[in-house]
């Protein structure tokens, strides 16, 4: 599927740039541009979306709270590592998106896991230029995670470590 969606996007972008306005009429370029820009919206849930459904699958349970995040990597010059954070039975994971090839028995995969107990303390705020987030403090050790939604409702992160939410943060 993702191939497909590429070479829909790059044929698009090929017409839109390529044709000549004499053989493609203006009000034609407004619902091609839409149209791409929906193509880039699928290409990225094709991507790296992770449903709470693929979860589920995987871990045979219901996860007690999950959101969608980011993971800023310890390298600045690699990628986030996108997926959905998962709470469950005092573990924290991040499950991300498997290839094309697996995704039929595995729709995600465990890429990083620590135990809710090692967590020292949590701090919100700007993790990346643009996006806000939170960070995890495991003693020495911190790890950064990007969610708009966690940033904005800090009492989630609170809730789903079992800790109590602290007055200034509901």
């Amino acid at each position: 599927m993702k191939t497909i969606v590429r070479i829909l996007i790059l044929a698009e972008f090929a017409a839109i740039v390529f044709i000549p306005s004499a053989y493609l009429p203006r009000w034609a370029l407004i619902p091609m541009f839409v149209s791409m820009a929906g193509l880039v919206v699928l290409y990225w849930f094709a991507m790296f979306w992770v449903s709470r459904k693929d979860v589920i699958k995987v871990l045979g349970a219901e996860p007690d709270h999950d959101f969608y995040v980011g993971k800023l990597p310890a390298d600045p010059n690699a990628d986030l590592t996108r997926g959905r954070l998962c709470f469950k039975d005092g573990k924290i994971s991040l499950m991300q998106r498997t290839e094309d090839k697996i995704r039929c028995q595995t729709p995600c995969r465990e890429v990083w896991s620590k135990d809710i107990s090692e967590i020292t303390s949590v701090g919100f705020g700007k993790v990346l230029p643009a996006r806000k987030g939170f960070i995890l403090y495991f003693g020495d050790d911190e790890v950064n995670f990007t969610c708009a939604k966690a940033a904005k409702d800090r009492s989630m992160i609170y809730e789903a470590l079992g800790w109590p939410v602290p007055e200034g943060n509901k």
